[in-house]
């Protein structure tokens, strides 16, 4: 049986306001996150959700939480779901990383990975993580329809893992602005992503 996923990246904080690499730090909601959070709720209340799920910040709570509440649901919180760990920077501003080691912002521009930071997360650990932890929240809901919410670069990873393109090619199609929406279908042991990082259908504020 095909299980249905709705992954979404969580809304805007005040941490990505300020350019910081917001990994495990948590921060608030922004007015425009907020209002993003109200145009997903519009967006996908009328989708029966038998499961939901999100990272263990809570960023991804709150922008899920009001359809959480439409369908009657407590939202699962995972840590396997969070974002990358940025080493001794996570949380710091790009501004104040860039003056210690430049080098790791002119590689992402590079080739769109983050490396170099120490005791940092590596980008395949971040992508088997949220492969193990996918399979498995399909397989545990397998026929029903289900949301998850996690983050940019844990989100971009997952799915570049599935399709085997690396983070240098196609930067435009995986980028995962806040709220945007990847749907897939499980089934047969394999993910399909039939929506990519969808923001078309947002509001411009």
């Amino acid at each position: 049986m095909k299980t249905k996923i709705f992954l979404v990246r969580h809304t805007e904080t005040v941490g990505n306001s300020e350019g910081r690499l917001t990994g495990r730090k948590d921060y608030e909601l922004t007015h425009k996150g907020q209002a993003l959070v109200a145009q997903l709720t519009e967006k996908l209340k009328d989708i029966h959700f038998s499961k939901m799920y999100a990272s263990t910040s809570g960023r991804t709570v709150k922008t899920i939480e009001p359809l959480a509440k439409l369908n009657n649901l407590t939202i699962e919180q995972l840590e396997s779901l969070s974002e990358m760990y940025f080493g001794i920077y996570d949380g710091w501003k790009w501004e104040e990383v860039n003056q210690i080691q430049p080098e790791i912002k002119n590689t992402q521009n590079e080739i769109n990975e983050i490396v170099g930071i120490p005791k940092q997360e590596t980008m395949e650990e971040v992508a088997n993580r949220m492969m193990k932890t996918m399979t498995r929240i399909a397989k545990e809901n397998e026929g029903k329809t289900i949301l998850i919410c996690s983050h940019g670069v844990a989100i971009e990873a997952f799915l570049r893992k599935i399709e085997g393109i690396p983070f240098k090619d196609k930067r435009q199609e995986f980028c995962q602005h806040h709220v945007a929406i990847n749907e897939l279908d499980f089934e047969d042991e394999r993910f399909k992503i039939n929506q990519l990082a969808n923001i078309n259908w947002l509001k411009e504020e």
